[in-house]
């Protein structure tokens, strides 16, 4: 009898941990544990060191825990200007993205003949990692040999650059090398979207005898609301962070004029050696990227994107 209610009661327990709602939960865990571990962890240790004084050049104040890299951050012009690049930069790939995008993924949808081989012509770039992505693009925009300024040769009124060596085109030219490489992420997005929208919309629109910006603007842009909402959120993020293509063909140069938020910090770190000013220029730009995101959350409701989210 005591046999048979233990197994009851096991089986109760059983029952509550799988039929239960803590069952997604438990589901999850793993992943949140191997989440914690990998980016948890790491993120405690640079809140801690963002609290240190560990600079290689200043050995012997190692050890010495305060605010002081937060009061030196407040009155760093340079943070404050690598932020506002960082800013530019974002909302430039962004833009740049989702434009180019968009544009590949309304002219393919409705491919017949070598639909496979033109998506895959968009993909491309996606394929190739960011370094390589920046070596080519090094090439291109050089001054001397460089196939942009050789195709400029042949547009009237138009002069050759040293892309990557003037303050005026730096930036410019780094977002460009940059929307190369990661628009093919938002393509995806938009080409199933537009997928997923059905052709009757557009043949009663055309009954109508609406055009095709009308068509663009009633039925594919609010079907592709919460997707645009979606690739923002992703877009952001990655133009925010990013650092391979800055870093290789300016590494933040001309003076500064490309020094965003991530390359300040790997030059703090490695080439300044002070590691604990690093850190708290990493918990700046974690925090900023955070407070980005929830602004455009915050943001969509107003827009009409919550309706659909």
């Amino acid at each position: 009898m005591t046999s048979v209610k233990h197994a009851f009661r096991r089986s109760s327990a059983i029952s509550v941990l799988f039929d239960g709602p803590a069952f997604p939960f438990i589901m999850i865990l793993p992943a949140l544990l191997m989440l914690g571990f990998v980016i948890g962890l790491p993120m405690l240790e640079a809140v801690r060191l963002s609290f240190d004084s560990i600079a290689l050049r200043r050995p012997a104040a190692a050890g010495t825990y305060g605010v002081h890299n937060y009061l030196r951050l407040v009155a760093d012009p340079k943070a404050y200007a690598a932020l506002g690049f960082s800013a530019l930069y974002m909302v430039g790939t962004v833009i740049g993205s989702v434009g180019m995008a968009l544009t590949a993924a309304l002219l393919t949808r409705r491919v017949v003949w070598f639909s496979g081989l033109a998506r895959v012509a968009f993909l491309l770039p996606w394929t190739v990692p960011a370094v390589v992505t920046a070596l080519i693009w090094g090439v291109m925009y050089d001054g001397n040999f460089g196939v942009i300024n050789r195709l400029l040769d042949f547009v009237p009124f138009i002069d050759g650059q040293n892309w990557l060596i003037e303050r005026q085109t730096a930036l410019p030219a780094l977002i460009v090398a940059q929307v190369w490489n990661e628009f093919p992420v938002a393509y995806i997005f938009f080409l199933a979207g537009l997928k997923a929208i059905p052709d009757e919309l557009y043949e009663a629109a055309r009954i109508d005898r609406a055009n095709a910006f009308q068509q663009f603007r009633h039925i594919t842009l609010p079907h592709l609301r919460f997707i645009i909402a979606v690739i923002v959120i992703l877009l952001m993020i990655m133009g925010f962070k990013s650092f391979p293509i800055i870093f290789i063909l300016t590494g933040g140069g001309p003076a500064g004029a490309t020094e965003t938020l991530t390359v300040l910090t790997y030059n703090t770190a490695f080439r300044s050696l002070d590691f604990s000013y690093a850190a708290t220029l990493g918990i700046l730009a974690v925090l900023a990227s955070a407070m980005l995101v929830l602004g455009y959350l915050r943001l969509l409701p107003r827009t009409g994107h919550g309706d659909v989210m």
